[in-house]
């Protein structure tokens, strides 16, 4: 089944992209499909602030400018990268053929950049996002930013903090997919048992767990969310319900999906055929208006 999926994905150059490097896990079936991929654009001035734009083959369904699929990877903060299979084989089989742009994004990590500076270059690529959008026959109105793990913690920091948004020129988006995301409110969850790796993104000291805590900067409007978590474990699916009652007591949109799968299975298993998958589509659709 994964292989038939893949050929939905597989990346050539058409008029609207030249031929470039594509993903190592879809190279040797390219051409299969009329998609095309944008490899490496660069959104910022740092090397590591890189891109990868999936082009539909195809208009969306319902005519007019593409939507847009912004994917965030995991990684603890200090690893990860936009172009694993985990991250977009199956995201991309499921959204390209309904007319979505797909984007990947690669943000700095540590030891570079600390968690709130990661958020920063997250906020740079969802401006020229904006940017760029009209170049991929896009509709950067209707733009949904899904982010995993340490990638969620990202989305949700740069939404909570309008400061960082308005710095780095990022426009709020239209709805968010956090995908067991992580360290919400980090006052609460740094003094208590932890993760080593929370230590070495957020360090000891307090003011810095509230400046990288989307809990303690929380202000303004915010995109409708929906949380995905595992029910493996007791701490995501309370700590995601903890965050979306704080979004819902601000008069926002924030829905909570558990399911029994593993902390990597929640992300890898998007695009597939599950009812998470089907869950996540029609929260898109139903903000994105289609």
């Amino acid at each position: 089944m994964r292989a038939s999926r893949l050929l939905l994905v597989l990346l050539v150059a058409t008029s609207v992209a030249a031929p470039l490097p594509v993903p190592g896990w879809a190279a040797a079936l390219r051409g299969e499909s009329g998609a095309a991929v944008l490899s490496d654009e660069q959104y910022g001035p740092d090397p590591a602030q890189l891109a990868d734009v999936y082009l539909p083959a195809a208009a969306p369904p319902q005519g007019g400018p593409a939507p847009i699929l912004l994917v965030v990877h995991g990684g603890s903060w200090k690893g990860g990268d936009k172009a694993t299979s985990d991250v977009v084989q199956d995201k991309l089989a499921y959204w390209l053929p309904q007319g979505y742009v797909v984007i990947s994004v690669n943000t700095r990590v540590l030891p570079q950049a600390r968690p709130a500076e990661q958020a920063e270059d997250l906020g740079l690529a969802v401006a020229w996002i904006h940017q760029q959008a009209a170049r991929w026959r896009a509709d950067p109105d209707k733009l949904v930013v899904m982010g995993h793990s340490s990638g969620g913690h990202l989305v949700t920091l740069l939404a909570a903090d309008a400061a960082m948004r308005q710095r780095t020129g990022a426009p709020l988006w239209r709805a968010s997919i956090i995908l067991d995301g992580a360290g919400f409110d980090l006052l609460d969850v740094m003094p208590r048992q932890h993760a080593p790796f929370y230590d070495e993104a957020f360090g000891a000291n307090p003011a810095e767990w509230g400046q990288a805590s989307p809990a303690a900067q929380l202000s303004g409007t915010q995109p409708p969310t929906l949380f995905v978590c595992s029910t493996l474990r007791p701490d995501p699916c309370r700590r995601a319900q903890r965050y979306a009652d704080m979004l819902k007591a601000r008069g926002g949109q924030a829905e909570l999906f558990g399911l029994a799968r593993n902390h990597a299975q929640v992300n890898s298993d998007v695009g597939a055929d599950n009812d998470a998958t089907r869950a996540i589509d029609a929260f898109i659709t139903a903000r994105i208006g289609r």
